[in-house]
């Protein structure tokens, strides 16, 4: 395990015993999240700044809002780490309402692909990578009715971020998916997901979709079968980083391997497909860090980690969203 890895990996555990003791009602993976997302700037982290931001995104929003619901925890951190709360706030809240103009309905999923757009540091261009993003739902929607759904605004926007037009990148999608979808026949929602994360990077998708799949077979012959549900797309994050292939799995099951049983990441807290997505998402934080000597070939150091972190949240969403209908089920 290279030094940086190992570094927040173990700021990671730390974090995360922080986090499940500062706020013991939280989803356990909504914690992990938040750890994570601190582990991958190097720091510790810091409970009174995410709650002074949780309070001042309280004070702006209502409990109801889709800014609070599932992901109130993640924008208070996402505040906090910018460094400037409210200016941040100011400027999701901004985006967000773009995503919902001339719509009945927002959606949490709408926040986390504003939120994509702010941490790119695109505010001033969200007008135009709005509309792109919604042309792109929308011609998606139109192929593939059963497949689009809401939760592809989260991919969608880092689609609209490339300098690819509407057209090539619903050309380069169709292919990537058309590829993929045998190797994962009952995973079809997952297949379109990591071909939307594959889309966004440079290359041709045969290329980029045999890289991933070499990912996922690589996991499987080392005995740590990566999940084929939502947690599949984050494998799309690995496929651009210029270090041998090998060493990454191994680094990303090293991951998985030393938070599994710490305080947060116990069986009952989350699954082994669940500890490889977060040890994915540190890997691939480290590897296009400024301080490890790599080049990145497409989206850039940022946008590379962004797509962890998205996939990341998103599948945090649908446990808590699966384990909140549950209980409300069972009661």
């Amino acid at each position: 395990m290279n030094e940086i890895v190992k570094r927040r990996s173990e700021l990671l555990v730390e974090n995360q015993k922080v986090m499940t003791k500062s706020f013991i009602f939280e989803h356990s993976i909504t914690n992990a999240i938040v750890a994570a997302a601190f582990a991958e700037k190097d720091r510790n982290v810091d409970v009174d700044a995410i709650k002074d931001a949780r309070n001042l995104l309280k004070k702006r929003k209502g409990v109801f809002s889709d800014f609070r619901a599932y992901n109130e925890l993640i924008v208070s951190a996402r505040m906090a780490l910018s460094g400037n709360p409210e200016g941040y706030l100011d400027s999701l809240i901004d985006v967000y309402d773009k995503f919902k103009k001339g719509k009945l309905f927002g959606s949490s999923y709408k926040v986390l692909a504003a939120m994509s757009i702010c941490d790119q540091g695109k505010y001033n261009d969200a007008d135009r990578l709005v509309e792109k993003t919604n042309d792109l739902l929308k011609k998606m929607n139109k192929a593939h009715p059963m497949l689009t759904s809401d939760e592809d605004t989260c991919f969608a926007v880092l689609l609209a971020m490339t300098d690819k037009s509407v057209d090539d990148i619903l050309t380069e999608l169709e292919e990537a998916y058309g590829i993929l979808k045998s190797d994962f026949a009952f995973h079809k929602d997952a297949v379109f997901s990591l071909a939307q994360v594959l889309t966004a990077y440079e290359g041709n998708a045969a290329e980029k979709s045999s890289k991933a799949l070499d990912f996922f077979n690589a996991f499987k012959a080392a005995g740590a079968k990566y999940g084929k549900d939502y947690e599949l797309a984050s494998l799309g994050a690995l496929i651009d980083i210029d270090a041998d292939k090998d060493e990454l799995v191994s680094d990303v099951i090293g991951v998985a391997d030393h938070i599994k049983g710490k305080k947060g990441f116990g069986i009952l807290d989350m699954g082994r497909e669940t500890r490889l997505m977060f040890g994915t998402m540190l890997v691939t934080g480290a590897y296009l860090s400024a301080d490890y000597n790599t080049e990145t070939s497409s989206l850039g150091r940022d946008i590379g980690r962004i797509v962890a972190l998205q996939t990341a949240i998103l599948i945090t969403m649908m446990i808590v969203v699966a384990t909140t209908a549950a209980a409300s089920a069972s009661h």
